[in-house]
């Protein structure tokens, strides 16, 4: 069985507790001493039991704004005890508009105009803002404003070296090695001259053993005159038997 702490909401409709507690911030506009307790206790269950989020906002938002206000009733009080000083403690009648440009006292005057019309205009604000958060949880639409959480310190936190990041100039660091890591198509041409140099000298040196293999022709002997000596070459008598400068036999 279910405890009833434990239950969802406590059992109760989300409607129904999303209107209590913009109720609730309604009340501590109004009167703070009287309502501080149960606001105090009604936002102490909502966030320690199992509420829902829609919930939870509804209590943020409702209790945000009743302190905004209260701060702003605040300061029109401040305002009230300064005209009081400034008029010897008896505050100036403000019954009409006309009231604040005839009478005794500039300041005084303006001073209360300020504290009357500006009380006026706040009282018409609280009303006008709880009665939008009444009616759209009416309607079941959930209520978020950006501005709570960041009072709550829900916002996410934004990265503070995103806006340097952003104007730095993208530096073409990468780019200069890309375009001198291309090597140059230059060894093929080392490769391709050994190679045609012994294909251009190869006919050359095959051509000279042909040309030096044909014989060259031989000039027809000479026949020598008779009586020539052999040894010296001397021509003598055709029928001498030696020769009359050596003295070589020639027969």
């Amino acid at each position: 069985m279910v405890k009833f702490y434990e239950k969802k909401n406590l059992g109760i409709p989300v409607t129904i507790i999303t209107l209590l507690a913009y109720f609730i911030g309604y009340s501590l506009t109004r009167s703070l001493s009287t309502t501080l307790l149960v606001a105090v206790l009604f936002a102490g269950a909502v966030f320690s039991l199992e509420f829902d989020d829609r919930v939870k906002n509804a209590v943020k938002h409702s209790y945000i704004f009743a302190t905004l206000f209260y701060l702003l009733y605040l300061a029109f009080d401040v305002l009230e005890y300064l005209t009081s000083m400034f008029s010897g403690g008896n505050l100036p009648s403000i019954n009409s508009f006309k009231d604040v440009f005839f009478g005794l006292g500039i300041i005084p005057r303006a001073l209360t105009a300020i504290c009357t019309y500006g009380m006026i205009f706040v009282n018409i604000a609280v009303v006008v803002m709880y009665g939008i958060f009444l009616i759209m949880s009416i309607l079941n639409k959930d209520v978020n404003m950006s501005f709570v959480k960041k009072i709550l310190g829900e916002a996410p936190a934004k990265p503070k070296n995103q806006a340097l990041l952003a104007q730095a100039p993208a530096a073409p660091v990468n780019q200069q090695p890309a375009q001198q890591s291309a090597p140059a198509p230059q060894a093929p041409a080392v490769n391709q001259q050994p190679a045609q140099q012994p294909a251009q000298q190869a006919p050359a040196v095959n051509q000279q053993p042909a040309q030096q293999s044909a014989p060259a022709p031989q000039a027809p002997p000479v026949q020598e005159a008779k009586g020539t000596c052999p040894g010296c070459g001397t021509v003598n008598a055709s029928d001498a038997k030696f020769c009359g400068s050596c003295g070589y036999k020639l027969m």
